[in-house]
């Protein structure tokens, strides 16, 4: 897996990798801030060459500091790219993994 930090002034990482056909995915994420109530949202985008940056699947996570898992189902078989989005002025720290669910601990 790569892991590029792709200069955007919010601060972002971006993990790439290719999903697989037929498997369903999920999405282990979780985030800190001195704002109550503060979320995050977690966007899959496709990775490919020219394609639209409309979000494949999304998540809400909140950023009290508890691990959450969310089922994000089937993905394309292609390159997929994950963001961090929402206001990030007071994020402390900050992360989402997608993966098969079959690796992921169980949802909150």
């Amino acid at each position: 897996m790569l892991t590029q930090k792709d200069g955007h002034p919010a601060g972002e990482t971006t993990l790439r990798r290719n999903a697989r056909a037929g498997q369903q995915y999920g999405v282990q994420a979780a985030c800190t801030s001195a704002t109550s109530g503060k979320t995050l949202s977690v966007e899959v985008r496709s990775g490919r060459p020219g394609a639209s940056a409309d979000p494949i699947a999304t998540a809400e996570i909140p950023c009290d500091g508890t691990m959450t898992v969310n089922g994000l189902g089937t993905l394309p078989a292609e390159q997929i790219i994950v963001y961090l989005q929402g206001d990030q002025s007071d994020v402390t720290s900050a992360y989402a993994i997608v993966a098969p669910t079959s690796s992921l601990p169980a949802g909150r």
